[in-house]
């Protein structure tokens, strides 16, 4: 495994629980931004990534939801091949994999923008709002 991607893995592992905070852009909140510390061009920097990923996470959204929704017809159908059945589940997981994969490389850019110290105040904020992480 390189290191890129070593990398990758443990800061994803480490923002994961910031889901539950998906569609609320939280570096906008003042509180958060007081708790954080966060700067004025951290938030600038912050916002400008996430609105540079927007419209490509939305199209995947798009595209998942489209497949989704023609596996779910098939299914309530009930004609599907089991060659056909696969071929629609793996096109709908496929789909699921690209949002997420897309999401954790926006949280990973969104969480190197924080100093190692906002990293810890975030982990706590995360922890207040949703509840701290259960072990692995």
């Amino acid at each position: 495994m390189t290191l890129a991607v070593s990398t990758f893995l443990v800061v994803a592992s480490l923002i994961a629980p910031q889901a539950t905070l998906r569609g609320f852009r939280w570096w906008l909140d003042p509180d958060i931004q007081q708790d954080l510390a966060l700067t004025v061009h951290q938030v600038a920097e912050i916002e400008r990534e996430f609105g540079r990923s927007l419209e490509h996470r939305r199209l995947l959204r798009q595209k998942f939801d489209a497949a989704d929704a023609e596996l779910a017809r098939a299914f309530a159908r009930g004609d599907l091949s089991d060659e056909a059945a696969e071929a629609l589940v793996t096109r709908v997981e496929d789909f699921r994999r690209q949002r997420n994969v897309a999401r954790m490389r926006l949280l990973v850019t969104l969480y190197f923008l924080l100093t190692p110290e906002q990293r810890v105040k975030f982990r706590r904020v995360v922890d207040d709002r949703i509840g701290p992480r259960a072990p692995c």
